[in-house]
């Protein structure tokens, strides 16, 4: 099986073959497999379809992670839905990497800022996993268009940051069955777009932000409990 590599990528650009994927977030893709496989076996094997040639039909060349048939890649994980708002997993993207759902793969570390790579990410799914650590700043500088944040069922730790109300874009944020302890930061209250928030089956305490009565999805409330939400419920 051969692997994607540089020099694969750098020769089907300067002979003017390119595949479905956009030359940069190709290179992106691979830069991220070459690092995250070093990191540890269950992030090999989170991506080891991450590798070329890709099935034949789904491009005009050999490697192209995101392929022509679907917005899903062809690359495990990725999703290529470009600019599209289409809900459609038949119709193809535009060749931009905007989805990463490495879900349910036992991944281990912190969350990874190779993950910047991905400039145009809508979507970053690293759910059910085992990483630890803290919600990185990075998220805000890397990702200010994110849609939709799933860290939930792994072991991160420390408090939920208020900086994460910087990405005003934000509809999901899904946090829950971690170990996060503190207080609901009152800044989460000024996401204009949220409308599903998790942090049941933390540490955490203290009751609902008094900033949530404003928000406009009332159902907002219901994804937080328990048992914030006996301290503290909030008419909405």
């Amino acid at each position: 099986m051969k692997y994607l590599t540089a020099t694969t990528l750098v020769t089907c650009i300067l002979t003017g073959v390119q595949g479905f994927t956009v030359p940069d977030e190709a290179a992106a893709a691979l830069t991220f497999y070459d690092e995250m496989s070093k990191v540890g076996p269950t992030w090999a094997n989170a991506l080891s379809s991450w590798h070329c040639p890709t099935p034949a039909g789904s491009s005009n060349v050999s490697c192209d992670p995101c392929g022509v048939d679907s917005w899903w890649g062809n690359f495990a994980h990725l999703g290529c839905r470009g600019g599209t708002t289409q809900d459609d997993a038949t119709i193809p993207g535009r060749g931009i990497v905007t989805n990463l759902h490495v879900t349910d793969e036992h991944i281990t570390g912190p969350v990874p800022q190779q993950t910047c790579l991905f400039k145009n990410l809508k979507e970053l799914d690293l759910d059910g996993g085992n990483l630890s650590g803290t919600i990185p700043e990075f998220l805000t500088t890397c990702f200010p268009d994110l849609n939709e944040l799933d860290l939930s069922y792994n072991q991160l730790t420390g408090t939920v940051p208020a900086f994460i109300s910087a990405i005003k874009t934000m509809t999901e944020l899904e946090l829950e069955s971690n170990k996060l302890t503190g207080t609901i930061p009152p800044e989460l209250g000024s996401m204009p777009g949220l409308t599903s928030i998790r942090f049941e089956n933390n540490k955490m305490v203290g009751t609902i932000p008094s900033s949530f009565r404003y928000m406009v999805h009332s159902n907002i409330i219901l994804f937080m409990c328990l048992p914030l939400c006996k301290q503290n419920a909030l008419p909405i």
